[in-house]
């Protein structure tokens, strides 16, 4: 099959780079971000961001990442607030990378709840509904759950507004199973 970075036809790429810091150092990188010479200033109110990732049975997702592949994606939903109970605004959003390039596209999901009774075969049912081409589809369809995330996030940008920064905190993972979910495991 082609690659589904090719059939996604993203053409609104931006440079990205994430790092990672010691919870030691946050004063420091907030002291140097505080007087840094392009003039970071809050972009948005600081929010909680919630993810469940998807791979293939055989994790083709995260081994394109592990090996390095210049054309690889990231399959997730996306919500804000409450990590668990009714979603109102849920996203589905393929996170595409070509070589040092990174972009997004978001297909939006009808509400839904993040509770036991939350399956893969009820996200198939919402990626099933969406209009988007058969191979895209046949991918979606093939994926499993694999990951729950949410962290807070901080958010910049520069005065002259050509760099964006953003600041995670709190992160929290929770294995995710397609079946039978509690959402009891939380590690932070």
């Amino acid at each position: 099959m082609k690659n589904i970075v090719d059939l996604l036809c993203s053409n609104n790429y931006r440079y990205e780079k994430k790092y990672v810091l010691s919870s030691l150092n946050e004063n420091k990188f907030f002291f140097h971000l505080n007087r840094h010479p392009f003039i970071f200033e809050r972009a948005y109110d600081d929010r909680f961001i919630n993810n469940i990732y998807f791979d293939t049975p055989s994790m083709t997702c995260y081994w394109d990442n592990v090996i390095g592949l210049s054309k690889r994606v990231k399959v997730r939903i996306r919500w804000y607030g409450d990590s668990y109970g009714h979603i109102q605004n849920p996203i589905l959003e393929f996170k595409i990378r070509n070589n040092t390039l990174g972009s997004k596209v978001n297909f939006k999901l009808r509400e839904m709840s993040i509770d036991s009774e939350l399956t893969i075969d009820s996200i198939h049912q919402q990626f099933d509904q969406l209009d988007v081409s058969y191979p895209i589809k046949e991918f979606l369809l093939s994926l499993r759950m694999t990951v729950m995330n949410g962290y807070l996030r901080k958010y910049y940008i520069s005065r002259d507004e050509q760099y964006r920064l953003t600041y995670d905190s709190e992160l929290q993972f929770l294995s995710i199973r397609n079946y039978h979910n509690s959402f009891t495991k939380i590690v932070k």
